[in-house]
């Protein structure tokens, strides 16, 4: 049976991200607090969604079915033109030092996700190849 987890993602077409109401952060992960200023006005905003790939690596091993499919699987952190740095699916081919757009995705049973992909928008292939698909509004 395929895990059921909760990244606290809202189903939104943009990047959005808790935003301090205080000190404009953004931060991420979710939290309740700002991580700059500790005001607890966090809202939900949409942000910019550029980002470069700092550090990647492959998966060689899944015990989710669904992923195992489709080893290696790449991951990387991904330093948001916003701010934060946050961890996402990598489209196959993007190396370290590349440019990235940061998409909320979900996969066939729900889960929300970050992943990274060309800024053009060539990742919409490997998104249906996976049966992860772009949430929207």
């Amino acid at each position: 049976m395929p895990a059921r987890f909760d990244t606290g993602l809202p189903a939104a077409a943009g990047l959005v991200l808790p935003c301090c109401s205080h000190c404009g952060r953004v931060n991420y992960p979710p939290r309740e607090l700002c991580g700059a200023c500790l005001a607890d006005e966090l809202v939900w905003q949409e942000v910019d969604n550029l980002g470069v790939v700092q550090a990647c690596t492959d998966l060689h091993y899944s015990l989710e079915p669904d992923y195992a499919d489709h080893l290696p699987w790449r991951v990387a952190s991904v330093v948001l033109a916003c701010g934060p740095v946050v961890l996402a699916h990598l489209q196959p081919g993007i190396v370290e030092g590349a440019e990235v757009a940061v998409r909320i995705v979900e996969d066939r049973h729900g889960n929300r996700m970050l992943v990274a992909v060309e800024p053009s928008g060539a990742g919409a292939d490997w998104l249906a190849s996976i049966q992860f698909k772009e949430c929207s509004a």
